[in-house]
């Protein structure tokens, strides 16, 4: 057993359910996200359902999964997952993944899951994100950890260390799996990278032996894939002023992404599981000097997200159109390109002036090209 207290952060036992659920159900801001998700739905009797739940579980097989699929339904072409054989029931994994959506990246993930009768993870989120009382009602019932991120780098260590036994706890004790990102934060410039500051990171609350501890923590890589990225211009955006200077949020900038990701035209969205890391790849990879260890195993779990990553025509359009060659069009047709650059265009003709269009239309494309290019590496 752990010596942690991790009460401050994991997920609502089922003592503490039913009074969440119910500051939950009579919170206004849960109307307003009702009502989002459905404008049709009557809340009150949406709400006295929300009370018969006591469990987490429950909470996101009759309320989050319905919600999935509405968001599915009023803002996608169409959602498809595959690989879901590599997920063996019973088996709790460490699901990595790459982060494109701040929450449908975990949500999609559960409702693949909750579809094949497989128990859905505890998911790991940042604490900027836990602004509010509602907010963190809502993703602790969900099952979601907070992540600590801010402080010294005192802190920094001491809240990674806790992290870790956190996630020990999780897949070892409790015998649940979990998901967190590849990285901190949504990839906003298209190219998905383990931050290998991660892995050393899973590492802290084990044993010391790179081989045995990684093959324990089962890592199972996920790569899910957008046709129309979330919120593509906000990380335009957001790329052009850090590369003019400090980028620096703004204080509602989360819960925008969160609505906009949620509401926003995706196009075809697709996940993939891929095949859990092997113990000749972990083993590869101990084989190593001491620093060079995470590095290649950061390689080997992004190598299983880029093939993965299954590639639209809007990423063949932009390689090309980023590339100035017709090297993609069998992927493609020329309407369909006609289609995408008017997309672009018109999404990016906020820019303070032409020269910043240009330069923001380059980091636009580059989100939607960069999965292609990663292909091929």
């Amino acid at each position: 057993m752990s010596d942690f207290d991790f009460s401050s952060i994991e997920p609502y036992n089922n003592e503490e359910v039913p009074k969440a659920i119910s500051r939950l159900a009579h919170n206004p801001m849960f109307a307003r996200l009702v009502k989002t998700m459905n404008p049709k739905t009557d809340v009150a009797s949406f709400s006295a359902m929300m009370e018969c739940i006591t469990t987490c579980d429950e909470l996101q097989y009759m309320v989050m999964r319905p919600l999935v699929y509405q968001i599915a339904h009023r803002s996608m072409t169409e959602f498809t997952f595959d690989g879901i054989e590599n997920v063996e029931k019973g088996t709790p994994y460490l699901f990595v993944s790459n982060h494109r959506d701040i929450t449908l990246d975990a949500g999609l993930l559960d409702v693949a899951l909750i579809s094949n009768g497989i128990q859905t993870p505890e998911i790991g989120f940042g604490n900027n994100l836990m602004k509010n009382d509602f907010i963190i009602d809502l993703f602790r019932l969900n099952k979601m950890f907070t992540i600590i991120r801010d402080g010294s780098r005192r802190e920094f260590y001491n809240n990674s260390v806790f992290l870790s036994n956190y996630i020990h706890h999780v897949l070892f004790e409790k015998k649940s799996s979990v998901w967190i990102a590849q990285r901190n934060g949504r990839t906003k410039n298209g190219d998905d990278r383990t931050d290998q500051g991660l892995l050393k990171m899973f590492s802290m609350a084990g044993s010391g032996d790179f081989e045995e501890d990684f093959n324990r923590l089962r890592i199972l890589p996920v790569a899910v894939s957008y046709e129309y990225e979330p919120c593509d211009l906000m990380k335009s955006l957001a790329e052009y002023t850090a590369s003019t200077g400090v980028y620096e949020k703004s204080a509602h900038e989360d819960v925008l992404s969160i609505m906009m990701g949620i509401s926003q035209h995706k196009g075809r969205v697709h996940l993939h599981f891929c095949e859990p890391l092997r113990a000749d790849e972990v083993a590869q990879c101990a084989s190593m000097v001491k620093n060079e260890r995470f590095s290649a195993l950061a390689k080997v779990i992004d190598r299983r997200i880029h093939q993965g990553y299954k590639l639209h025509k809007t990423n063949y359009i932009a390689a090309d159109l980023l590339k100035g060659t017709a090297e993609y069009a069998d992927n493609y047709t020329t309407e369909q390109m006609e289609e995408f650059i008017q997309y672009a265009e018109h999404s990016t003709l906020k820019g303070p002036s032409l020269a910043a269009r240009e330069k923001v239309m380059d980091f636009f494309l580059t989100i939607y090209a960069n999965p292609v290019f990663n292909s091929e590496l």
